[in-house]
């Protein structure tokens, strides 16, 4: 058995008729991503990832890592000094929140670190999120992260909008042995860099394979 009791590397599990890696760079690409860094603990995964014929160039590493965290470390040689999009593939979002997503860290060049959050709470172990909303804009300034926020109805979901700024402290924070993206996230917060959130009607968490039927039927739910 593989990660969280699949048959095959979870970026490959399929959802919908495609895999959760494709639903990933199909979105990416439809709001406008030409470039994307891909880190995989397996060669299929990139295989199967250059073999979807793509317009968008790929630059690949495949390693185990001990975390999110220590994958985005791997990719910061492709990411510095960039504004990028960061993606869990195991995500699914409805396709208008991700462009809406897209769009406001497009917009807010003033961020160094965009968060996605929703009032919807769908994983085992989430990152509690206080966001101050402002009325018609989707979204506010990030308060609070983790255990600050534990009274907060929000929870993070796995898209980002990061800048270079914020990959700047990553190296602090391994050297501070940090083990977790949210830990990472949360120094970032405490170094006062400009954090914001945007609000996601819903997302579902693919962890295991009764995850399956669920993404599934949100995803039939919302018209996609």
């Amino acid at each position: 058995m593989r990660e969280g009791g699949f048959t095959v590397p979870k970026p490959l599990v399929r959802v919908g008729g495609m895999t959760l890696l494709e639903r990933t760079l199909r979105a990416l690409q439809a709001n406008g991503v030409d470039e994307v860094a891909l880190i995989a603990r397996d060669s299929e995964v990139v295989e199967h990832a250059q073999g979807l014929d793509l317009p968008v160039s790929l630059r690949t590493v495949i390693k185990v890592t001990e975390s999110s965290m220590h994958s985005l470390y791997e990719l910061g040689i492709f990411l510095k000094g960039e504004r990028f999009l960061l993606c869990t593939v195991d995500s699914i979002i409805q396709p208008d929140d991700f462009s809406a997503f897209a769009r406001m860290f497009s917009s807010r060049s003033d961020l160094d670190v965009l968060l996605s959050y929703t009032d919807f709470v769908d994983d085992e172990k989430p990152l509690r999120i206080a966001v101050d909303e402002q009325p018609g804009t989707g979204g506010g300034p990030v308060n609070a992260l983790g255990e600050a926020a534990a009274d907060s109805p929000f929870v993070t979901v796995g898209l980002y909008g990061m800048s270079g700024n914020a990959l700047d402290l990553l190296e602090q924070a391994l050297a501070r042995r940090m083990k977790k993206l949210r830990n990472y996230l949360a120094f970032v917060l405490t170094n006062r860099l400009p954090m914001a959130g945007c609000r996601l009607s819903k997302a579902i968490d693919v962890d295991r394979p009764s995850d399956v039927r669920a993404a599934e039927t949100f995803l039939l739910e919302a018209g996609r």
